[in-house]
């Protein structure tokens, strides 16, 4: 296996861990607004800073691996990103977890959103 794709690969694996636990902080912080529970809302809150912060790492991460990469490594991950088929099974890894990490988004999103909406009416 190459090994540029495996540290890519590696990478995403990580973002994804740290997306299931700010999902699952996010979806507790929700449950607490239902609740009305503002301590346990805001524990919470401070709880999901840290993987917060550990995801805008990751990012610098990802952009100090991807200064170093190959050229083609860098055009196919932009063509991956784009919906081409893989053509090896590292890209194929590659493409799955990326997925992966975007559908987990995709679940946090909506309860960041009501969680916000929540909190900007009440300080009306």
């Amino acid at each position: 296996m190459n090994q540029d794709w495996i540290k890519l690969i590696v990478q995403l694996k990580k973002r994804y861990s740290l997306l299931t636990e700010i999902k699952d902080l996010t979806e507790q912080m929700s449950d607490a607004l239902n609740r009305d529970d503002e301590v346990s809302f805001q524990m919470l809150l401070s709880m999901r800073q840290e993987p917060i912060l550990y995801m805008k790492e990751s990012d610098g991460v990802l952009l100090s691996l991807k200064s170093e990469l190959p050229e083609d490594i860098i055009k196919r991950w932009h063509e991956l990103e784009n919906d081409a088929e893989p053509l090896s099974q590292e890209e194929t890894l590659f493409k799955q977890q990326m997925e992966q990490n975007r559908r987990l988004l995709e679940r946090i999103v909506p309860f960041d959103n009501r969680i916000f909406n929540v909190l900007k009416n009440k300080k009306r």
